[in-house]
């Protein structure tokens, strides 16, 4: 029977190469776009919180002692004070930050494309172009009925549909058409809302690896990866072409299979849920 000590070592040095493997391509990107010490703030920041948030559960709406915040993060107790008073003072300064939530630019894509879709069936195609720049537009109640609306207008929505070229615009007419049927961020050169894109999809493999390492076996979401070890480089740029185009008719499939489960208009209650998929290379 294998020594206790010895399989928590094994689990130690597990996660000390599994973090360091994601935190180095994760600084290799941020160099040059975020400093040393921001991170740092931002990192004990976010830590404190969520350490905040797992006692919580422990001591039912007591005030948690700063011994325990401590024991938890390995700060001491005045940097914990002193993170602290930040917390509470910047309303969730750093919290545009934490890109876990699907963008409104794809919900409403997503809810055009289903109306589309609709009206091509009953042989016509005028759910494809609609009116905008007022309350009572079509645009304006696509927009109402998709999303929660709170802190998004309906001008930078556009703004963003178009610089994607997700949408055209007649601005005579006041009308917007959509061009395609699902938003990509990576049909723009804005940097800014690929790398969104990008830490969305992170965002949302870390959850289904935390929700994995507790759930029990028939609980787990399923999470794969194929690979191969074997490619020749002179095959690399058509195992490249190959796989995209696997991907791209995956897609479809996918986005019909999802489609069939949505309800008609947005509420709050309603939750977010999904599959992914990408191409990866490992040359590092």
């Amino acid at each position: 029977m294998p020594d206790s000590r010895d399989a928590q070592l094994q689990e130690v040095i597990i996660l000390t190469r599994a973090v360091e493997n994601v935190f180095r391509k994760l600084i290799r990107f941020l160099v040059g776009r975020i400093s040393l010490v921001k991170l740092q703030e931002m990192i004990n920041y976010i830590y404190v919180q969520e350490a905040e948030c797992r006692l919580n559960n422990e001591f039912l709406g007591k005030n948690i002692p700063l011994t325990k915040l401590a024991l938890l993060t390995g700060l001491d107790t005045r940097a914990i004070t002193s993170i602290r008073e930040k917390i509470e003072t910047s309303e969730g300064k750093f919290q545009q930050l934490l890109l876990k939530e699907l963008t409104p630019e794809s919900a409403i894509v997503e809810a055009w494309s289903a109306k589309v879709k609709k009206s091509l069936k009953k042989d016509n195609n005028k759910a494809a172009t609609l009116t905008f720049g007022a309350e009572n537009k079509d645009f304006e109640k696509l927009v109402r009925s998709t999303i929660s609306t709170r802190g998004v207008t309906t001008q930078s929505l556009i703004q963003t549909l178009l610089a994607t070229n997700s949408i055209s615009i007649d601005r005579r007419r006041k009308t917007l058409t959509l061009l395609v049927d699902h938003y990509s961020p990576y049909l723009s050169n804005d940097k800014p809302n690929m790398v969104n894109a990008a830490f969305s999809a992170v965002s949302n493999l870390i959850s289904t690896i935390e929700h994995n390492v507790d759930a029990s076996v028939p609980n787990r979401l399923l999470q794969r990866q194929v690979w191969t070890f074997r490619l020749p480089p002179k095959k690399l740029i058509a195992f490249r072409a190959a796989m995209r185009g696997f991907l791209l008719n995956v897609e479809k499939e996918a986005k019909d299979k999802v489609e069939v489960w949505e309800a008609e208009n947005y509420s709050e209650e309603l939750l977010s849920a999904g599959i992914g998929f990408y191409y990866f290379e490992d040359m590092a």
